[in-house]
C-alpha cells in the first residue's frame, strides 16, 4: 500500500493581482511549484505525486518540472475544475488503485517542511484523518452589521492549514457525498467533518505559511533569506539541520517478571507465563521512550508526572503515559524525529512482535515506521536480566523545534 500526495496547484492567483497562476512565480529565483515538490520529494512517506494544474497549463506544468529538477515521485499532472473542491474530487479520481492514505496540499504553502508531511501522514494512518493548524495570535471577534456580536475563545481556535491526510476510504466517501449533495467546503478536513469522522489536528511550523497576498511572497522570501543565511541553502524544504533546533534524549526501565501478570511490551500483549510487575501495565519499552523524551526537554521522568503513590494511576496503560508525555513535548514546539530501542530481555524471545511493537510506537509517537529502530538482545546469563527475573529497555530519541 502507498502514499499518494495531491498538490493544488490549479489557482489563478486573483487576490494577488498577479494576472498568472502562483504555483509558476519565483520565490528566491525558483518556483513556488519546485519548492513544494522538493519537500514532498525529500519526505520519505510519500510514494507517488500527482499534480492538479490550470487547464492549459499541463504541458507548461510538465516543462516547469523537467527545467528544474527530475521529480521522480510526480507520477501524474491532471487539469484542475472550477473550483480547489472539484480540484480534488479530480485528483481523488485519479488515484491509483494501490494508495492507502491520501495528502493533501497547496501549492501556494512553498515553505512546506517533509517532517511535516511525515507527522501528517502518520497521524492519519493511526487517526484516519488529520491536519496541521497554528495558534491564533489575535482575539477573534464575530461581527454582524459592522458590530461585534461575539468574542471567541482564541485557545479553542486553530487556523487550519496543509498538509492535510486522511485514509483513501475516508477521503473519498467524504468527497462523493458532497459532491452528491451540493456541499461546499473551504479545505478537505471540512468535507471530512460532515461525515462524523474526527479529524486529527497537528501543530504546524509558523513558517509554514500561505501565500495569498503580494505582502505573502515578501514575507515568504524574508524567510528564505534567514535561512540561506543559516546554512547556505535557499530551501527549507529538506529540514536541513541548521534550520531547526534539535534534541536528544535518553531513557531506561526495568521491571522484575511475576506470576499473574500480562506481559506487555511496545504496547503489544505477548504470550508468556510470567508479566512485569509494576504501579502500571509496566510496559518497559514505552516507559525507557517516555523518559528519553521527557529528558530531552529536560522535564523529569515519567515518576513525576505519574506518580506511582497516586492510586487513580495504578494499572494505567502505557500508551497514556506515552501519548501525555509527547502532548508535553508539542507544548513546547518539538515533535519526534525518531527513536531506537534496545530490550534486554532472556526469554521471551519477542522479535516475532518487534513489527508490530514498531507499530504502535510509531503510531503513538506519529512517526514514519523507519525512524522506529527495535533490536533486542540477551545478557548471556549474567544478572537478574540474564536469570529471566526482570526485563529491561534502553531507548533514545531525536526531538525537532
Amino acid at each position: 500500500m502507498s502514499v499518494c500526495a495531491l498538490i493544488a496547484a490549479a489557482g489563478s492567483g486573483k487576490r494577488m493581482e498577479i494576472g498568472q497562476n502562483k504555483a509558476h512565480l519565483l520565490l528566491k529565483g525558483k518556483p513556488v511549484l519546485i519548492h513544494v515538490l522538493s519537500a514532498f520529494e525529500a519526505c520519505d512517506a510519500v510514494d507517488d505525486i500527482i499534480i492538479i494544474a490550470a487547464p492549459g497549463e499541463i504541458d507548461f506544468t510538465w516543462g516547469l518540472i523537467k527545467a528544474w529538477d527530475k521529480h521522480s515521485k510526480v507520477k501524474k499532472i491532471i487539469p484542475g475544475g472550477a473550483t480547489r473542491q472539484k480540484s480534488i474530487m479530480s485528483g481523488i479520481r485519479n488515484l491509483g488503485s494501490e494508495c492507502d492514505i491520501v495528502v493533501i496540499h497547496d501549492c501556494a504553502r512553498p515553505l512546506v517542511r517533509a517532517s511535516v508531511i511525515s507527522i501528517t501522514i502518520a497521524a492519519a494512518r493511526r487517526y484516519g484523518a488529520a491536519i496541521v493548524s497554528k495558534p491564533m495570535k489575535d482575539t477573534v471577534k464575530l461581527t454582524e452589521g459592522g458590530y461585534i456580536t461575539k468574542t471567541l475563545d482564541r485557545d479553542k481556535i486553530r487556523a487550519a492549514g496543509t498538509p492535510q491526510a486522511f485514509r483513501r476510504e475516508i477521503i473519498e466517501a467524504a468527497y462523493v457525498n458532497a459532491d452528491r449533495d451540493g456541499f461546499v467546503a473551504t479545505d478537505d478536513a471540512m468535507v471530512v467533518e460532515r461525515s462524523g469522522i474526527k479529524v486529527r489536528v497537528l501543530e504546524d511550523r509558523l513558517d509554514n505559511i500561505k501565500i495569498t497576498y503580494r505582502e505573502d511572497l515578501a514575507v515568504a522570501e524574508t524567510y528564505l533569506a534567514a535561512y540561506n543565511k543559516i546554512d547556505g541553502n535557499n530551501v527549507p524544504n529538506h529540514d536541513y539541520p541548521g534550520q531547526r533546533k534539535f534534541k536528544v534524549g535518553i531513557g531506561f526501565d526495568i521491571h522484575k517478571l511475576v506470576p499473574g501478570r500480562r506481559l506487555i511490551l511496545g504496547g503489544v500483549d505477548i504470550p508468556f507465563n510470567l508479566g512485569l510487575e509494576g504501579h502500571s501495565d509496566a510496559d518497559v519499552v514505552f516507559h525507557a521512550i517516555a523518559d528519553a523524551i521527557l529528558g530531552a526537554c529536560a522535564l523529569g521522568d515519567i515518576g513525576v508526572i505519574f506518580p506511582p503513590t497516586d492510586p487513580s494511576y495504578k494499572g494505567i496503560s502505557s500508551g497514556v503515559i506515552l501519548s501525555e508525555v509527547v502532548r508535553l513535548a508539542k507544548e513546547r514546539g518539538y515533535i519526534v524525529n525518531n527513536v531506537d530501542i534496545t530490550v534486554l530481555a532472556e526469554k521471551p524471545k519477542i522479535s516475532k512482535f518487534a513489527c508490530k511493537m514498531r507499530k504502535n510506537i510509531s503510531d503513538f509517537l506519529e512517526i514514519a515506521g523507519e525512524d522506529v529502530g527495535i533490536k533486542a538482545t540477551t545478557m548471556e546469563g549474567l544478572g537478574v536480566i540474564g536469570s529471566a527475573e526482570g526485563i529491561a529497555c534502553f531507548a533514545s530519541c531525536s526531538l525537532i523545534l
